[in-house]
């Protein structure tokens, strides 16, 4: 008789598993499982973004010069009720509504622009106008000028810094933070933002994030909790072993190669 497949059986194999992530390969691989048990398990189970935090709070280090993105925000200030210093965004998130709110909660926000905003210098000598357009001496690249974007309130202002991300990109970062005159500062603030598209690139190459083949948006949504649950899995083993998560997860292949050249399963019939 099978067994049930259990929350444990079904992140193991997503922690191990190379490169397909079905659930025919799963049973395919398991003589404790067939393809119909992990399918009732992932259609019966219910991974919620509660049980995910239950999981990691433990690993949290709470601090008042954290760092989060939009869709945390609302989260972390009414139900998780954790401190932060700013948020992050991309500029598809760069609205007068969210940025407005953001600073009703009494938080900073870093916000990216796009080229074709328009914005005009706080004292309003000048009409509004492209902010990739305006005026950028060496003052003002070192510690970023004051504008105000249009649309917003009368004396609503922000800083502006020209951030050169690299030799063919350059963002445009508004801060509502009084206290920041630095460009540095703000570059090194804004590479935060990149763990958040660090922790889904690795979810997508090293745990299945996105392979999941079943129709169903229960059984779905289930898997993407799995895989976010091994994400953290393979982190805190990175920090133990002191290596990053990609060799944590390939490593397993190392053994295999060394016994396949002692004892190929295929051999080679000329050379």
């Amino acid at each position: 008789m099978k067994e049930a497949v259990t929350r444990l059986n079904y992140c193991q194999y997503l922690l191990v598993s190379q490169i397909n992530y079905t659930l025919t390969n799963f049973a395919d691989h398991c003589e404790s499982f067939s393809h119909d048990a992990i399918n009732r398990y992932l259609r019966g189970e219910r991974i919620t973004p509660r049980l995910v935090w239950d999981n990691v709070r433990g690993q949290v280090v709470a601090t008042a010069q954290g760092y989060v993105v939009r869709e945390m925000l609302s989260n972390i200030v009414y139900q998780k009720q954790l401190p932060c210093h700013a948020v992050l965004m991309d500029t598809g998130y760069a609205t007068k509504a969210l940025m407005l709110f953001i600073e009703s909660l009494a938080k900073i926000y870093y916000c990216p622009l796009k080229n074709n905003r328009q914005v005009g210098d706080s004292d309003g000598q000048r009409p509004y106008g492209r902010v990739d357009a305006l005026p950028w001496g060496d003052e003002e690249q070192a510690h970023g000028t004051q504008i105000k974007i249009k649309g917003f309130p009368r004396d609503h202002k922000v800083r502006l810094f020209r951030v050169e991300v690299s030799t063919h990109r350059t963002d445009w970062v508004v801060t509502n933070d009084p206290t920041q005159d630095s460009t540095a500062a703000t570059q090194q603030v804004c590479g935060f933002r990149w763990k958040i598209e660090q922790l889904h690139r690795e979810g997508k190459q090293l745990t299945g994030l996105e392979r999941c083949q079943c129709r169903k948006a229960r059984i779905q949504r289930n898997p993407i909790g799995c895989a976010f649950l091994v994400w953290v899995r393979l982190k805190e083993l990175a920090t133990q072993t002191g290596r990053t998560v990609y060799p944590v997860k390939y490593g397993l292949l190392d053994e295999y190669l060394i016994q396949q050249l002692k004892n190929p399963s295929l051999t080679m019939s000329f050379a």
